[in-house]
């Protein structure tokens, strides 16, 4: 099997270099697609679906991080590898929160990208073989099949137990023994929003509940809510209640949203 590869920079001479410096086939992958800028690799893997994309940092339209971002709460399942040219531990932070599976520099060396493209194969047969059912749940891929409410209840206190890390659709379909795919849309069918709106809008419960019930800053809040980056943090908190946190804080109670 060849999983599919997209690659994202700017640079020409980097996407040529990255084709030509390695056997792509023999390690089980194939280049599927390039693009110059952020914007249009979001469309174009939107449109593909590769199951790998090496991006650059800094692109016109979307920039890497951006780009990561978007895959990873549309849940595409594209397994980011950041390649930048940058060695900034921020950078790297931030991909790895939204699910990158590796950080690579500029120039790239053969023996590092073929440690990478290891991995991420592994990763990859991990992701994409159905996992065991456990037989109490008796829970089948199929279209008529409907998980337990013990399981669903089970799920949930899970999620609301742990939401402070950094938790993904592969990690709840591990702890309970269901094919990601399978779970991304029992979610969609059983709580009416995806899993990355569900864990989002726990920790604004958790953050919104500090705001009005502590002296925490509201860097120390975002922390507590699961958001390890603050200014990613407030963009949410804002998107999710239409204030800031400040203003939230700030307002009469008989006011709050």
């Amino acid at each position: 099997m060849q999983y599919k590869v997209w690659l994202a920079d700017d640079e020409p001479w980097i996407l040529e270099s990255l084709k030509r410096m390695l056997d792509w086939p023999s390690h089980g992958f194939e280049i599927v697609g390039e693009s110059s800028n952020g914007l249009d690799a979001y469309r174009q893997m939107k449109h593909h679906r590769p199951d790998v994309a090496f991006i650059d940092i800094r692109m016109p339209g979307m920039n890497g991080i951006e780009l990561i971002q978007k895959l990873y709460e549309e849940e595409t399942g594209v397994c980011c590898v950041v390649a930048s040219g940058y060695a900034e531990f921020e950078y790297a932070r931030q991909a790895m929160h939204y699910g990158a599976g590796g950080y690579i520099l500029k120039p790239f060396r053969n023996e590092e990208i073929s440690e990478v493209l290891q991995g991420l194969k592994n990763r990859l047969k991990r992701e994409k073989q159905p996992e065991a059912i456990r037989p109490s749940d008796a829970i089948t891929d199929t279209a008529d099949s409907r998980p337990g409410d013990d399981t669903l209840r089970s799920i949930e206190q899970y999620i609301r137990g742990n939401f402070r890390e950094p938790l993904t659709v592969q990690d709840i379909s591990r702890q309970f023994f269901l094919h990601p795919n399978y779970l991304s849309s029992l979610f969609k069918r059983e709580f009416g929003v995806n899993f990355t709106k569900f864990l989002n809008d726990i920790r604004m419960e958790h953050a919104c509940s500090l705001l009005l019930n502590s002296r925490l800053s509201v860097r120390e809040v975002a922390e507590q809510a699961g958001y390890k980056d603050y200014f990613y943090f407030a963009k949410m908190f804002k998107r999710h209640t239409g204030l800031t946190p400040t203003e939230y804080r700030s307002i009469d109670a008989s006011t709050k949203p």
